[in-house]
């Protein structure tokens, strides 16, 4: 019973340390979405890319539906550090939340 309760918590506490992290937030205009990357440019002309995006934003925001490209968009994001397939670490951003400004 106690192995149960443990691998519960751990599991929920897995779940739960991606929204716990630090939430950056931009504002940027959404050009496209391919080969699994989605990618706005903030007012700077900086190209973010983002990886994945959590199923309420997606459901919110379809953006691999083309009519959401040159829209304006409030991305909140969270930076997590992974290893490549060459044992380098690299930074891969993810959409966790997604408006359109008013």
């Amino acid at each position: 019973m106690k192995s149960i309760l443990v691998v519960l918590f751990v599991a929920l506490s897995s779940l739960s340390s991606v929204y716990c992290q630090d939430a950056e937030k931009m504002n940027g205009t959404f050009v496209s979405y391919e080969d699994g990357v989605y990618v706005f440019t903030d007012k700077d002309g900086y190209n973010a890319e983002f990886t994945s995006i959590t199923d309420e934003a997606s459901r919110k925001y379809n953006l691999t539906d083309k009519t959401y490209i040159g829209k304006q968009f409030i991305i909140t994001f969270i930076v997590e550090t992974e290893m490549d397939e060459f044992d380098e670490e690299i930074q891969v951003s993810s959409i966790i939340g997604l408006t359109m400004p008013e």
